[in-house]
């Protein structure tokens, strides 16, 4: 059978299965979970892989909603992953369309099961917890989960088409001030104000801003400020998240960052106890004779690319670790206007809306015909490792 044929029947496969992965979406979109606790997720999405005949395992490297199902072809190598998501938000829901990333994953790989299965290579779905800040795919690349995958693919929805948009590299500090208590009109000198420290912090870090990169983000909120006007605060908190392209400046910046409220807590007399979150997601590396394959294909499906450059609108993920450990690509597609965002409630509405539908079947078809194309090319398949080998110097 030719490429041709083989994108034909398995957008046949897609069309058959269409039903069923839009209703594992919804189902997935009206029952939100949190990350670490996607139970309901995963069961869905495992049980859809069995029924078509894939080999599950579920709690792999120790993360109880995490899972693998593969499908073996004529060879082991190239080995694709198709990486599935599905945790939401706390309190706003899948305001980030992890319902589709689900779906989009296995209705490929069923699909590309069901009509490619003579192919050389092997198709795998890898199912990620906790995206949303627990950085599952972290602790499953510690755990060699990836060792035997040559190569991953996912699809994000997003306000934008965007085959390569880059990510920034991001880390979660707290940084809590201790000081005295006292009544704040009658002895005001015997106490050490708290909450000071933590808006000092907040100012120093506002000038730093000003010599920093331009790719630099750091954001934050006072998490912690007393508990009434009269009581000098004797605790306050503070939460930041700091982001930059470039790994070894954003260790630079991090530092920096500490320094402010290191001087912070000097000038008030506080103590202070920095907490870093252990998950430090990297910056995303994008293998780009994979976005170039999968950009043939998103033409060959009739979609758009807009008009973005790939440094505009910057996020962050734990698959910029992956894409750090085996080539990778993460292209986005639009659900709504452009004025329709990431993590806002009009997001969630357009993550179940019928134009977001519509997309979500044309990404899994792109997905899959991307994957054809790799599996069919031997070349291809060595450029692509090749330009890994090169980006990591």
């Amino acid at each position: 059978m030719t490429i041709d044929h083989l994108k034909s029947a398995v957008i046949k496969e897609i069309d058959r299965l269409k039903p069923e992965i839009i209703n594992i979406s919804r189902l997935i979109h009206s029952k939100p979970e949190l990350a670490y606790n996607e139970s309901f997720a995963a069961d869905i999405l495992t049980s859809f892989l069995r029924k078509n005949d894939f080999k599950v395992e579920r709690g792999i490297g120790g993360l109880k909603t995490s899972f693998i199902a593969s499908a073996k072809g004529r060879r082991k190598s190239p080995s694709i992953a198709l990486i599935a998501e599905y945790d939401a938000l706390p309190k706003i829901g899948h305001a980030c369309g992890h319902n589709m990333i689900g779906a989009i994953s296995t209705g490929a790989a069923i699909a590309l099961k069901n009509v490619a299965s003579s192919m050389a290579g092997k198709i795998s779905v890898i199912g990620t917890p906790a995206e949303e800040g627990g950085g599952g795919k972290i602790k499953l690349i510690e755990k060699g989960v990836f060792k035997n995958i040559d190569m991953a693919m996912m699809a994000h929805p997003s306000n934008k088409t965007r085959v390569v948009g880059r990510m920034l590299a991001v880390v979660e500090m707290t940084f809590t001030f201790i000081g005295k208590s006292s009544h704040a009109a009658a002895f005001p000198y015997e106490g050490v104000n708290a909450l000071d420290g933590v808006i000092l912090t907040y100012n120093n870090i506002n000038a730093l801003r000003q010599q920093l990169k331009e790719d630099v983000r750091i954001h934050g909120i006072i998490t912690e400020g007393g508990q009434a006007p009269n009581i000098i605060p004797d605790r306050a908190s503070a939460r930041f998240y700091v982001r930059s392209l470039d790994m070894k400046y954003f260790e630079d910046v991090i530092e920096k960052v500490k320094e402010c409220a290191r001087g912070a807590a000097k000038a008030t007399g506080c103590k202070l106890r920095i907490d870093t979150r252990e998950t430090v997601y990297h910056p995303f590396k994008p293998n780009y004779v994979m976005a170039e394959i999968l950009r043939y294909n998103i033409k060959l499906a009739g979609l758009k690319e807009d008009s973005i450059g790939e440094k505009e609108s910057m996020g962050s993920s734990d698959i910029g670790n992956l894409s750090q450990v085996i080539p990778t690509i993460h292209p986005e597609f639009a659900i709504g206007k452009r004025s329709v965002v990431n993590h806002s409630p009009e997001f969630v509405k357009a993550a179940v809306s019928k134009f977001g539908v519509d997309m979500m079947i044309k990404m899994i078809k792109i997905i899959a015909m991307t994957a054809i194309d790799i599996f069919s090319s031997p070349e291809k398949v060595k450029e692509i490792k090749t330009e890994f080998r090169r980006s990591n110097g």
